[in-house]
């Protein structure tokens, strides 16, 4: 019997409360088999809202709008059976409360993928309205089991004008301290970089070096903050011929990946080649500066 067909979606909100699923599958009477969770994801160019009041909720719930360089929303890529998939239609009111569409979200190993998710319609956008403690709660919960920060919620709940979730930054080459770039970086940095690995494999492609995902293999590099993401990310964006996420012509695409430090693991933007290239010019050691040594 062939496989069923399932669809990528890409949970956020209380969709990354597992109980929150169980209860309104039994409050529908309906089957809550047929969702797989497969990682944490993020959803580039949007941030999170409340700008509409749910009469289930008590209170607001979230939304994702398309917002500038730099903000992205954590949350979840699930696979779901076309069962799963319409019972997610009626939990979210689609198409009459939220509807479906099509967006692009990037993975920790580097790569990215479709996935369909829910936005509000257009003509139920209001002014903020508060999440109750619970809703915010449960939402905060899933993230933080994940590994994933909460700061893009905290600037929601609060209605900020901004959210900047990830102010941090990974980089392997040129813009290193010391290296061709590096007074580039320090333009826009708060302080020294650390030492800090990420997943990937490594290659000469002349003056400096390019990754490409892999699971099984380190990149070395450092890490560091940001004084200003919405700048800084458009600078460097330049630098690496990064034309935006929807773009097929970027020499380098900006994602976002989980980078490994003597503290722990932190979430930080860095700049994977976009380009195919020949395994005769990786470099083993995944170090770009074992190349003068």
């Amino acid at each position: 019997m062939a496989e069923e067909a399932r669809t990528l979606y890409f949970g956020y909100g209380s969709n990354l409360d597992r109980n929150d699923w169980l209860e309104w599958c039994e409050e529908k009477g309906v089957n809550p088999a047929g969702i797989e969770e497969i990682t944490p994801c993020w959803l580039p160019d949007y941030r999170l809202k409340f700008h509409y009041r749910s009469t289930r909720r008590r209170g607001g719930a979230a939304d994702v709008v398309p917002a500038g360089c730099g903000h992205a929303v954590p949350g979840v890529l699930f696979a779901l059976t076309n069962q799963a998939l319409a019972n997610m239609d009626r939990k979210e009111g689609h198409p009459n409360y939220y509807e479906r569409c099509i967006v692009n979200v990037l993975l920790p190993n580097g790569t990215s993928t479709e996935a369909v998710t829910y936005t509000l319609v257009e003509h139920r956008k209001g002014e903020y309205v508060a999440p109750t403690m619970h809703y915010a709660g449960l939402v905060r919960a899933g993230l933080k089991r994940r590994n994933l920060p909460i700061e893009d919620l905290k600037m929601a709940i609060e209605n900020s004008d901004v959210s900047f979730p990830v102010p941090y930054l990974f980089v392997y080459g040129t813009l290193m301290a010391g290296e061709s770039r590096g007074a580039t970086l320090e333009q826009h940095t708060f302080q020294p970089g650390v030492t800090a690995q990420v997943k990937g494999k490594l290659y000469n492609l002349g003056n400096y070096p390019g990754m490409r995902p892999s699971e099984e293999d380190r990149v070395l590099g450092e890490l560091y903050r940001l004084n200003d993401v919405f700048l800084g990310l458009q600078s460097l964006d330049r630098v690496e011929g990064f034309y935006g996420f929807k773009s097929d012509d970027s020499l380098f695409k900006r994602t976002l990946v989980e980078v490994e430090t003597e503290e722990g693991k932190i979430w930080a933007w860095t700049y994977m080649y976009a380009v195919s290239i020949d395994e005769e010019h990786r470099i083993q050691s995944g170090d770009w500066r074992a190349l003068d040594s």
